[in-house]
């Protein structure tokens, strides 16, 4: 894919402009390419043809001498026009022309050079035209005014390669642009990919909080709806239920908006299960076990937010309360290499026969796939000894 420092015709963003390229009209381009040369042409031409031709007409008014302007001003615009051109010109030449950016930067310089000496034999030959005419006044005093002086001071300091002729003019300023133009598309290209990832983690951020809102509904109205099936043979262990059902989400409903995935732990993650899994205890009349196998270092790790809640509610909805009898669900983590897996495992009624994931499962590989991309994953498979084996594996450190 081209870069932005590939494309030598397109205009520059204003990013890469530095102070000295906002104002003019051709420095919006990349300095020495053809767009950049025609529109310095645009900007320089003009003032070369008016220093060449007024030159020519101070000779010309001060010596009395009008049939002298036509063949000193052609010589003068002639010369100020290869000055202000020909460095530039070869110097695009040089950059068109592709080479390793070394041997560009080289051959550049030396493109400069070039026109600059160019510009100065042509400066110095339209000189000693002028002398070859006034050598012919010699006994002629010259009639010049106050801003004649200043025109003759300004003319023959350009014949003489002034500081003028030499930075400017001659496209030794522009060298100086050159060189910082990569620092600056370099810089502007990093702004742009910070800008772009952080827009991306933000769009990121969206869509995560919009699974992880659509995890907590989906818990409560399970749990209400299972509330509803007690009320009326079991009053009494609906209340219980209720009750614990109000102190878990009391306990637990604000660390739910606060922890980010940056702040989310396994320990965070397996105090929601085991609180969500009593309230599942009080309501199955005590008939579930809760077993977790996960050390203290372990615990500390990072590990998304809800995902394990998801997997915990799956297992009780499908495995352990279908199952007549009493049930066990376990939370096992382990370090496999550079991955935490972490798995919620039931010994309940197993997986049925083409039955399609649910929204649950469906919206953890999202969020993983939002989180990590390919490096998480989600598998759900049988247990040889009955029951299903769900399983997380995220990178050690998070995201």
């Amino acid at each position: 894919m081209a870069t932005l420092d590939d494309d030598l015709g397109s205009k520059l963003p204003r990013g890469v402009l530095s102070d000295l390229g906002g104002w003019t009209l051709y420095q919006s381009f990349r300095t020495f390419t053809w767009p950049w040369l025609l529109r310095r042409g645009v900007v320089f031409w003009p003032l070369a043809l008016l220093a060449g031709s007024a030159f020519a007409a101070w000779h010309a008014s001060g010596m009395g001498a009008w049939s002298d302007w036509l063949p000193l001003a052609a010589r003068a615009c002639l010369a100020t026009l290869l000055t202000v051109s020909t460095g530039p010109a070869l110097a695009t030449l040089v950059r068109h022309l592709h080479p390793p950016e070394i041997v560009e930067r080289a051959l550049v310089v030396v493109a400069i050079a070039v026109g600059l000496w160019v510009g100065l034999v042509a400066l110095r030959w339209a000189g000693e035209f002028h002398d070859h005419l006034m050598a012919g006044y010699s006994n002629r005093p010259m009639q010049v005014s106050v801003f004649g002086q200043a025109m003759s001071r300004f003319f023959r300091a350009s014949i003489d390669a002034s500081v003028f002729v030499w930075i400017f003019a001659g496209g030794g300023l522009a060298t100086i642009y050159y060189f910082g133009e990569r620092r600056r598309i370099a810089q502007y290209a990093a702004r742009r990919q910070v800008e772009s990832l952080r827009a991306e983690r933000d769009a990121a951020d969206m869509r995560l909080a919009v699974l992880q809102a659509q995890v907590e509904p989906h818990f409560l109205f399970n749990t209400l709806a299972s509330v509803r099936s007690l009320i009326a043979g079991e009053p009494e262990r609906a209340a219980q239920t209720i009750d614990a059902l109000a102190g878990y989400l009391r306990a637990t409903l604000p660390r739910f908006r606060e922890a980010g995935p940056a702040e989310a732990t396994l320990d965070r993650q397996i105090d929601l299960c085991r609180g969500y899994l009593e309230l599942m205890r009080v309501r199955m009349a005590g008939r579930l076990t809760v077993r977790v196998e996960a050390d203290a270092a372990m615990r500390a790790l990072p590990f998304p937010p809800l995902l394990l809640l998801t997997l915990v509610e799956n297992a009780v909805t499908h495995g352990v309360e279908p199952k007549p009898g009493p049930g066990e669900i376990a939370i096992v983590a382990r370090v496999e290499g550079e991955t935490l897996s972490v798995s919620v495992e039931d010994d309940g009624a197993g997986l049925a026969e083409g039955v399609t994931p649910g929204v649950g499962l469906a919206n953890v590989r999202a969020q993983l796939a939002s989180l990590f991309g390919d490096r998480a994953t989600l598998d759900v498979a049988s247990r040889s000894e009955g029951g299903v084996r769900a399983r997380i594996r995220v990178p050690l450190g998070g995201a």
